[in-house]
């Protein structure tokens, strides 16, 4: 905590799992974050992630991208603290109160925000799932808790939900649709960091909607949840278009981003659209045009020559929820039939939703290949019973539907049949090593990005052992309070859930490349891979990169990456 006018600064020690460092201690703990100063001033109000103190997680495991580990929201009295700051030659030395656990009941519980005062009560919000979820992503309810000002504190049995756990888009008999689909629930890491309006009724947030992202006003009232509609372009967005919120300007509006497959991002600014006179289309006023990539004053490229918004390829989602593809496609191809790269996302419960990914927006545009987006059912914004039927069925299901999905833009009468590709990252290189395997005679070539190979060696050297035995085995098959190695019968299954299981029929040409320092997909996996279609004299090349992790994000090895992936493609599709 930091006093602007004294600049003193001291640690908040009145935290779940303190200890100061002089104790050298690194047993269990929690980690701490979100933090919010409570609108009277004398509390702060935080996540708290358990790392093992609170007893149920005797392995520490991986976090990032992983949003189901146990939280809780917390609160801790600051008043004596401040004083201190304030005062930092006073003798006075009174410690705060302990800590309170505001959400005890609830499995996980993140992201507090506060409303502005009304009398002597404030409102504070959170994102929350009481049952919680094994599966790395899902589906968050709304809750809103009533803060005493006086007090400094949550009033008892105050709080409340507000949007609940959707299991299925049209379960909350909503009418509204976007992308083809009812609400399907809140699917969202954390709220803005200001999200109330000014008069305190609403919120407003970003959400998955199925494929597209979509900025929402929340009725506190009765739980309503509408779409703002907006449009920032200059020649009409699809109605399909992802659109996102960047914060509440003082004076009421919001300032707001939209992007779509074809176009890069745009800012742009509402002027108060939380007036909520009966109309939901908003006068929009552009901000800033962002190009595709960076340029500098040493470039010699011209980006108004070479990138137009808009220009170059269109896209348009083909299926129907649970799955939803979205199909990129070059202009100007004169009636010929396409080659096709495939791509199923990672996670695998994510999604890819309508944003501009330059990557792919390379190989379409540059490369003239169609591009097809797999969100196979198991991806997240399509309700949490659609996410966790995948669960115990990886490598089946989503391999139909990534298959089903194909087939599909086959019949759109512009793909070629016979030059089909699969692309994938993480759990998208495990289904295109499925795909390869599993059917031979429709993928003809594949590029992957550290994949999951093989579930059974995974199992434990990845920093997410809970993830191999959630997708492979099911649901309630990890024990997350006891560590033990796998059984014989487990690493069977995994086995027989993996790529690895298929190899034997794999004669697909396979570049992959792999972050030595990755913790979640070890190198191991994509090597053993490597190995098993070089013994096969399967065309196969590695791309090694020494300072990358899973991601493959760094500047130079991204770009060498895609620039590899294109020259692979060009050469066997």
């Amino acid at each position: 905590c930091l006093d602007v006018n004294t600049g003193k600064i001291d640690q908040i020690e009145n935290v779940p799992g303190f200890f100061r460092k002089e104790t050298l201690s690194t047993e269990g703990g929690y980690v701490l974050g979100q933090p919010m100063f409570s609108p009277c001033g004398t509390s702060v109000v935080y996540t708290g992630w358990d790392a093992g103190e609170g007893g149920g997680m005797p392995r520490r495991l991986g976090a990032i991208y992983c949003y189901q580990r146990p939280c809780k929201i917390y609160s801790s009295p600051i008043s004596e603290l401040l004083c201190r700051l304030a005062n930092p030659n006073s003798d006075l030395a009174k410690n705060d109160a302990t800590f309170v656990c505001i959400t005890p009941n609830d499995r996980l519980a993140r992201s507090p925000r506060f409303s502005k005062p009304s009398g002597v009560t404030a409102k504070l919000a959170y994102l929350c799932n009481s049952k919680g979820f094994e599966t790395h992503s899902g589906c968050m309810a709304l809750h809103i808790a009533e803060w005493d000002m006086s007090q400094g504190s949550v009033i008892d049995r105050s709080q409340h939900v507000i949007v609940d756990v959707v299991q299925l888009p049209g379960d909350r008999g909503d009418d509204t649709i976007v992308a083809g689909i009812n609400f399907p629930g809140l699917f969202l890491n954390m709220l803005p960091d200001d999200c109330f309006s000014n008069d305190g009724k609403f919120i407003v947030t970003t959400t998955q909607w199925g494929c597209t992202s979509k900025v929402v006003l929340i009725s506190l009232d009765d739980g309503t949840v509408s779409p703002i509609k907006f449009d920032l372009s200059d020649n009409g967005c699809s109605e399909s278009a992802s659109q996102q919120l960047m914060c509440i300007t003082g004076d009421g509006g919001v300032v707001v981003t939209q992007s779509e497959a074809n176009r890069p991002t745009l800012l742009g600014y509402l002027q108060q659209p939380l007036r909520m006179n009966g109309k939901n289309t908003e006068t929009s006023r552009l901000l800033a045009d962002l190009p595709p990539i960076s340029s500098t004053s040493c470039s010699s490229l011209q980006l108004d020559t070479w990138f137009k918004p808009g220009v170059g390829y269109s896209y348009r989602i083909i299926s129907e929820p649970p799955i939803q593809a979205i199909l990129l496609v070059p202009e100007n191809h004169k009636k010929a039939m396409l080659p096709l790269i495939v791509v199923p996302h990672g996670g695998p419960h994510s999604c890819t939703s309508t944003i501009y990914v330059p990557s792919y927006g390379f190989l379409c545009k540059h490369g003239k290949y169609a591009i097809l987006h797999v969100n196979y059912r198991g991806s997240s914004g399509f309700g949490q019973a659609a996410l966790e039927s995948l669960a115990g069925n990886a490598g089946s299901l989503d391999v139909i539907d990534v298959v089903e999905a194909t087939r599909q833009a086959i019949k759109s009468g512009i793909i070629d049949p016979d030059r089909v590709g699969i692309c994938g990252g993480s759990h998208g290189g495990f289904l295109a090593g499925h795909c390869i395997g599993q059917h031979p005679d429709l993928f003809k070539v594949a590029a992957t990005r550290n994949p999951v190979m093989n579930i059974a060696s995974m199992v434990t050297a990845t920093d997410i052992p809970d993830w191999c035995y959630v997708e492979a085995l099911g649901i309630g098959q990890y024990n997350f309070s006891k560590f033990s190695a796998p059984s014989k019968e487990d690493m069977g299954i995994m086995w027989d859930k993996s790529p690895i299981a298929h190899i034997e029929n794999a004669t697909a040409p396979t570049l992959i490349g792999l972050g030595t320092k990755d913790r979640r997909v070890p190198p191991s996996q994509g090597i053993e891979y490597y190995h098993a279609l070089r013994s096969k004299k399967v065309p196969t090349k590695l791309l090694v990169y020494d300072d990358c992790d899973h991601a493959i994000d760094g500047v130079a090895s991204e770009a060498d990456f895609w620039i590899n992936t294109k020259r692979w493609f060009d050469q066997y599709l």
